[in-house]
């Protein structure tokens, strides 16, 4: 039985644990319904816990700093509720360390670009923009590390309307003009001091874009820059676009989010046979509401997820 097959399994038996407990807990009274709209809060626990880097980051840059609305962002079920900081933090904390463990000093057993990492899932709604966020945000507070956080889904750029971004050039910008500037088209924000790279500006050949060999350039730029960067990328759904397999193709490592109880064991199946079984393909099981653990290597972690 290989890995991904293993991954299936052991994901089917969280998925129906999940399902019982979750029919426990309704009978519950003190228990939230599955729809409840995420409660408003201040600052993330995520964010409290950022390092001071000051005005310079470890690669030398003093951009402008892009404020984000965290309000904004909770309420659209990007950011966790107050409640659930510390369970979301903690969960994150498991998924990112394999992936930086991949992404050190593995370049040459493991395949180029290690230190990029795609979000992806099989269908709309698992949350992977949620994961992306949160993951991004997880990761940048590594020391000695920054991380680039970027808006791939160019159809349904979540990312970049939520963050106050989506008037911003970005990477259709960089990818239709190849004299365009990187550094001018990424945002340094205050969240977490993590930069993004938006969506930049809709076109009608995106597709095309996405797949062309400026991408397969852009993403060589982008990994070997700075050696303390780790870029995250967020991408449309597997199953109905063709950019993400493009995409997929890439990138060095690929986490794949399943949401609990919603998403078809064929599609999540469709999906990872579309991909290269030779890279790292991890999964996240999201929107559980009760955390059942995880574990690396079998690729199954466990995530509270809200948006999409």
């Amino acid at each position: 039985m290989s890995k991904i097959q293993q991954a299936l399994q052991r994901l089917q038996q969280k998925q129906a644990a999940d399902q019982r407990d979750r029919k426990t807990a309704g009978a519950n009274s003190g228990s939230l319904p599955r729809n409840e709209p995420v409660p408003a809060a201040s600052a993330s626990l995520l964010a409290a816990e950022a390092p001071d880097r000051g005005a310079t980051s470890s690669s030398g840059d003093l951009k402008p700093v892009h404020k984000v609305d965290a309000e904004r962002l909770r309420l659209s079920g990007l950011l966790p509720p107050t409640d659930a900081n510390q369970t979301v933090a903690e969960e994150f904390r498991r998924i990112k360390r394999p992936l930086l463990v991949n992404a050190q000093g593995h370049e040459a057993e493991r395949g180029q670009h290690m230190n990029v990492i795609m979000i992806g899932s099989a269908m709309p709604g698992s949350g992977k923009t949620f994961c992306s966020i949160n993951l991004a945000m997880s990761l940048s507070m590594e020391r000695n590390r920054t991380v680039l956080l970027v808006d791939a889904d160019v159809a349904k750029p979540h990312i970049s309307r939520e963050l106050g971004l989506d008037d911003r050039p970005g990477l259709l910008d960089l990818l239709d003009n190849p004299n365009a500037s990187i550094s001018e088209a990424i945002v340094r924000t205050d969240l977490n001091d993590i930069r993004v790279l938006p969506a930049g500006t809709r076109h009608e050949q995106a597709t095309e874009l996405l797949a062309s060999d400026q991408m397969k350039s852009l993403i060589h730029e982008l990994s070997t820059r700075y050696p303390d960067r780790i870029i995250v990328v967020d991408t449309p759904p597997l199953l109905l676009t063709s950019e993400a397999h493009a995409l997929a193709s890439l990138v060095g490592q690929i986490v794949i989010v399943v949401e609990s109880g919603n998403t078809a064991q064929q599609s999540l199946s469709q999906a990872l046979g579309t991909l290269d079984p030779s890279k790292p393909i991890n999964l996240i099981l999201n929107k559980s509401r009760y955390s059942i653990g995880g574990d690396y290597y079998g690729g199954y972690y466990n995530s509270y997820g809200y948006g999409d």
